[in-house]
């Protein structure tokens, strides 16, 4: 069965300001003739050839692999990252583990970038992108065995209605891995624009304990907590310190994704970390049963 086909059910429209903030015009078109600028063959692509774009997180692949290694998965397993992106995170899976992989994102141009670089690397048939919103998505009750999320919840409002639609995707059993942006000690809006929100009206970041809470209160039992802002300023202070290479950037990278303003979400989100406005957490949690 192909990825998450038996577990969809009729899904609606959804578009909002998330939408409009990802939004890129052609992007499947630009990320494609940058691989090729950048001398690789279209017909030749691995997965680990796409990292520099379709992983556009906070550390990029370091954090999928660890947020991955959090939990273990088996070839029959059904897996579902909700806030997929360009499906970095979903390909990464698929290949390691062979299981079926399902995303699912707000952004079209997200969506239809994520399906045609499967295809390019061979993983068409084991993943599966869905267009809509991860507070209602098009799946079944209790369909699938693993859920991930990096970097996804902080520009979502209703953040117990988002945990608890992951709560009820989920099999009896199953587990739910993450790493996310939370609300730092420090007061004060976040300095915008980041990659998550052009506005500090369009950042909804919750304190460590509160979003705890509100997973738990969607039915979740806790098994992994960390804290990992202290290792995020380590890594954040070691990219300052390298030096800056000379010339042109690689045609490749997370520009393509975060638009001409690219440089500047960065340079904010790290300010804001160092500022402790924002903080990390990875963590690991269970359905009952």
């Amino acid at each position: 069965m192909a990825s998450g086909e038996g577990c969809l059910r009729s899904m609606e429209a959804h578009t909002d300001s998330v939408a409009a903030h990802y939004a890129r015009e052609n992007l499947s078109d630009a990320i494609c003739a940058a691989i090729e600028a950048d001398g690789k063959d279209l017909s030749a692509l691995t997965v680990d050839d796409l990292q520099m774009v379709d992983e556009f997180h906070t550390r990029g692949r370091q954090t999928t692999v660890e947020v991955v290694g959090l939990m273990d998965f088996e070839p029959d397993h059904q897996v579902v990252d909700l806030g997929s992106g360009l499906g970095g995170p979903a390909r990464y899976i698929a290949s390691q583990f062979d299981c079926q992989v399902s995303g699912i994102d707000l952004t079209s141009s997200f969506v239809d970038a994520a399906r045609r670089l499967s295809e390019l690397v061979g993983l068409g048939e084991k993943t599966r992108f869905h267009n809509g919103s991860a507070l209602d998505t098009p799946f079944d009750d209790a369909c699938f065995d693993r859920a991930v999320t990096i970097q996804m919840q902080m520009g979502i409002a209703d953040k117990a209605a988002f945990y608890r639609e992951v709560f009820r995707i989920l099999k009896p059993g199953g587990r739910f891995a993450f790493q996310d942006i939370v609300a730092g000690p420090a007061d004060g809006a976040i300095h915008t624009p980041t990659p998550w929100a052009t506005e500090p009206g369009q950042s909804f970041l919750k304190p460590h304990a509160e979003l705890h809470d509100t997973i738990g209160a969607a039915g979740f039992e806790n098994e992994i907590w960390r804290d990992t802002t202290a290792a995020m300023k380590e890594w954040q202070a070691r990219q300052r310190a390298q030096p800056k290479p000379e010339g042109l950037r690689p045609a490749l990278g997370i520009h393509l994704v975060l638009g001409p303003t690219a440089d500047h979400k960065r340079r904010n989100t790290a300010q804001n970390l160092m500022e402790d406005r924002i903080g990390y957490v990875q963590a690991v949690f269970r359905k009952p049963g």
